[in-house]
C-alpha cells in the first residue's frame, strides 16, 4: 500500500553521544498502526526514564533495533512524506534506515515559539485541543505521541489553509 503521508514517534536514551533507539511507532494518518515497538540497546544500559517513560529494565527483553530493519525500511518506503515531533532522522539513519528521498514534517518546527522546554508536546497538544495525550508521561505509548502528532499536525494544516483563503 501506499502513502502520502505517515506519522512517527521515535524514543532515544540520551546521552545524545551514545543515544540508541529504544522505541519507533509508525502510524497512518487514519491512526492505523503499522509499527510499534520497544527495543532492547546495545550501547547504553541506563537513561532518565521521566523524559520518554520507558524504563531501562522494560527493554532487556526486547530485540534490537537491528531485528527490525528491513520492516521498518518497507514501511517508510511506501510514503512520500513523513511527520514527526521534533524529527530525529539522524539516529534513523545511523541505524541504517534510509530517508534521503522523503520529505520529513517536524511539527516541531511550525509550533516552536522559545526553542526552549516549554515546545513540548504537551504543550503542543494543549495549544491544538488534543486532550487524548495521557499526563503521566509513564501512561503514554508511542501509539498516544504519534496519535497526538498526527492530530496536530492536521489541526496546524487547518489554521494554515485558512490563513492563505
Amino acid at each position: 500500500m501506499k502513502y502520502n503521508e505517515l506519522i512517527y514517534w521515535i524514543d532515544l536514551t540520551g546521552p545524545a553521544v551514545l543515544d540508541e533507539i529504544v522505541r519507533l511507532t509508525i502510524i497512518d494518518i487514519n491512526n492505523k498502526v503499522l509499527f510499534n515497538h520497544t527495543f532492547n540497546t546495545k550501547l547504553v544500559d541506563y537513561w532518565d526514564s521521566n523524559i520518554n517513560g520507558i524504563k531501562p529494565e522494560n527493554t532487556y527483553k526486547e530485540h534490537v533495533f537491528d531485528n527490525y530493519k528491513k520492516e521498518i525500511q518497507s514501511i517508510f518506503n511506501q510514503s512520500h512524506s513523513l511527520v514527526t515531533f521534533y524529527s530525529s532522522t539522524f539516529f534513523l539513519s545511523k541505524q541504517g534506515i534510509s530517508l534521503s528521498n522523503k520529505e520529513i514534517i517536524d511539527v516541531a518546527d511550525d509550533f516552536r515559539v522559545l526553542g526552549d522546554e516549554e515546545d513540548t508536546i504537551d504543550n503542543l497538544c494543549d495549544y491544538y485541543g488534543y486532550t487524548s495525550l495521557p499526563k503521566n508521561i509513564y501512561d503514554r505509548t508511542g501509539i498516544d505521541n504519534a496519535r497526538a502528532i498526527n492530530y496536530c499536525h492536521k489541526e496546524m494544516e487547518k489554521y494554515r489553509k485558512a490563513q492563505q483563503d
